[in-house]
């Protein structure tokens, strides 16, 4: 290898780790904006239509048990209920994909 070649290589690397290291270390210091979970029933007589108006979450996993259709949904930063911006997970079942029930509702302490 020439020495030109070796020396854009290291540079090439010494770029890329100074972009890795302000993205970990900046982002450490951003505060997660807070979305609003609108208020819901823990109540098998409650019917949501969660596909048209609950905030985007941050991770969302799908399943069955049995003949029920799951959704937990996971929020880093919200407000529900008595609980102000904390990580919040929701957990909802259905038996037609429409109609969802609250089943579940916890907070993390962070």
């Amino acid at each position: 290898m020439t020495r030109k070649f070796i020396k854009l290589l290291v540079g090439l690397f010494i770029v890329l780790n100074c972009a890795t290291c302000r993205t970990v270390l900046g982002g450490a210091n951003l505060t997660p904006l807070s979305v609003q979970v609108p208020y819901m029933k823990n109540s098998s007589n409650e019917c949501y239509f969660l596909d048209e108006f609950m905030p985007t979450p941050n991770a969302m996993v799908t399943g069955r048990n049995g003949t029920l259709s799951l959704r937990y949904y996971s929020y880093n930063g919200a407000s529900y209920k008595e609980w102000t911006n904390s990580k919040i997970n929701l957990a909802f079942y259905s038996n037609d994909l429409r109609c969802w029930s609250l089943f579940e509702e916890f907070y993390t302490v962070q």
